[in-house]
């Protein structure tokens, strides 16, 4: 019945978004989203939601090819490194605008990029920046050569750093925007991107425009309609009655039947993503390794992945799925299902007759699959050991929030907008990044801490790779998260939507996108 009413409003939302007729406008798409966009000012953004609408409003100095995380040109049109790695020198496009009208050139970068650096600087105080330490901490200066042209110089070799410039966090914005609009630029994005900000109407809808100035070529799409369904199977029915064109993260158990419906096209492909549940490794019970090790033997993964995901992902052995090739270390240690071991690892650490813990858990959110059924299955295996996690839900705007404070146990799942491990191990595993960073869990290792950093400035590749394959066998052992599955990448679109490629760091591009 609760379902059956979720259904009903979001057919009632959608009337109101599309207007008076069902189906969407025929020149727009309508996306369907597991939550609704938490702030569309990229340096604050975190979470894959808001990503999703933001990349086709902002754009950076480098991007990545369609389908593949290859480096193109985008505001840059060229770049030269330095053979010692410290300086970068950007060629960048002329005659591009923002939305707004203002030019963007060199300086508009320098502000950009000064924005995060300089905590004394006036626009420091209008965001919080949770990669700055990561992506910008070697940068010694930027420097405008002229009006086309930039120089950013590091301290020390930041072997991912031009696959940084591809992230979110370092897009261009229009600094007039940023001077209007102070803390609420939040609310009002102006980038250089194929679609603008036309509405966005809070828990009901956010509406880009097409750029018709766009110095790549104005998209075929006049507009994308994104609406945040939080209800798994209210998305499902929106998406089969022709409300929605496209979403994510439906059912598992729905995707034979949606494979055989002639009116859809069900997208998948492995990924790099993984999903954990965070274990605050400062908690007076959980910051003995051997606890943490109990709960990963406690856990029946695969059970998880053949019941819950219906096969979409496969069983996670630690940090970083096989999709990074060579830097996947498979030698590491094992947690297989095992009650038993997990009892006697438990006893061992002085908790024989159990322990009581809280377990934070979102009611969807990015890249997080079927959280709350996961959740449910990973309390039941846990209480067959004594341990007594009680669950607190969540929508997932307030739970990344609370995923800072240091829950005992939270559920996470990271999906790397780049393809460097750095982006996995030294942004989720290093004690630099704590929160309010990514290592919610406060993981400390200096080992691993060693490992990670020299990972990120050994220039040569061939040299990085064994730095991570060791780092991952000790975090494996230490056992910060309880590791639980990689799963696929599936998006579900009507046929009518053609030209839709997937993008391995699950972004939605719709440049090349057009309706039939």
């Amino acid at each position: 019945m609760r379902t059956r009413r979720l259904v009903l409003a979001v057919l009632a939302a959608l009337a109101f978004v599309t207007g008076a007729s069902a189906a969407p406008p025929k020149d727009a798409i309508v996306i369907g989203l597991v939550a609704e966009p938490v702030t569309m000012d990229p340096p604050q953004i975190t979470d894959l939601n808001s990503a999703r609408v933001t990349k086709r409003i902002f754009e950076g100095l480098v991007g990545q090819e369609l389908g593949s995380y290859k480096l193109v040109p985008a505001l840059a049109h060229s770049w030269d490194i330095s053979k010692d790695g410290l300086t970068y020198t950007f060629k960048l496009r002329p005659n591009v605008k923002f939305h707004d009208g203002t030019p963007f050139n060199a300086e508009a970068v320098k502000f950009v990029f000064e924005r995060q650096l300089n905590d004394k600087g006036p626009y420091y105080a209008t965001g919080t920046y949770p990669y700055v330490k990561g992506f910008l901490g070697n940068v010694a200066g930027v420097e405008v050569l002229d009006a086309s042209a930039v120089q950013i110089k590091l301290k020390a070799p930041l072997t991912p750093f031009l696959q940084y410039l591809a992230h979110q966090s370092l897009f261009m914005f229009s600094p007039e925007s940023l001077k209007k609009w102070g803390k609420d630029v939040v609310k009002h994005p102006v980038g250089t991107g194929p679609f603008k900000l036309e509405m966005w109407e809070p828990g009901v809808k956010v509406v880009l425009a097409r750029n018709d100035a766009y110095w790549g070529g104005a998209p075929k799409i006049r507009q994308a309609i994104y609406v945040p369904i939080v209800e798994a199977q209210a998305r499902l029915v929106a998406l089969k009655t022709g409300d929605i064109d496209l979403t994510m993260d439906v059912p598992p158990d729905s995707l034979d039947e949606l494979r055989r419906d002639p009116n859809l096209v069900v997208a998948e492909s492995n990924s790099s993503a993984v999903w954990y549940v965070t274990l605050n490794t400062r908690h007076p019970i959980l910051k003995d390794r051997r606890v943490r090790q109990a709960l990963n033997h406690a856990v029946n993964k695969e059970a998880i992945i053949r019941d819950i995901l219906r096969g979409t992902a496969i069983v996670s052995r630690g940090p970083i799925s096989p999709a990074y090739g060579p830097y996947y270390e498979e030698n590491t240690a094992r947690y297989p299902y095992d009650l038993e071991k997990a009892r006697a690892l438990l006893k061992e650490a002085g908790h024989a007759n159990g322990v009581e813990l809280t377990f934070l858990v979102p009611e969807s959110g990015s890249g997080m699959q079927s959280p709350v059924e996961m959740a449910t299955v990973i309390q039941a295996n846990l209480a067959q050991i004594g341990v007594r996690a009680k669950i607190q839900t969540m929508e997932w705007g307030a739970y990344l929030r609370k995923y800072l404070e240091q829950p005992d146990m939270a559920e996470m799942s990271w999906n790397p907008s780049i393809g460097d491990p750095d982006h996995m191990m030294y942004m989720l595993l290093s004690s630099d990044r704590f929160p309010p960073a990514f290592n919610g869990g406060y993981y400390q290792n200096d080992r691993v801490d060693d490992l990670l950093r020299r990972g990120r400035t050994t220039l040569d590749e061939k040299a990085r790779v064994p730095l991570y394959r060791e780092a991952q066998k000790l975090v494996v052992e230490d056992a910060p998260w309880i590791f639980v599955d990689h799963g696929k990448q599936v998006i579900v679109h009507r046929k009518r939507v053609q030209g839709f490629k997937l993008h391995p760091n699950f972004d939605l591009v719709l440049t090349p996108v057009w309706l039939q």
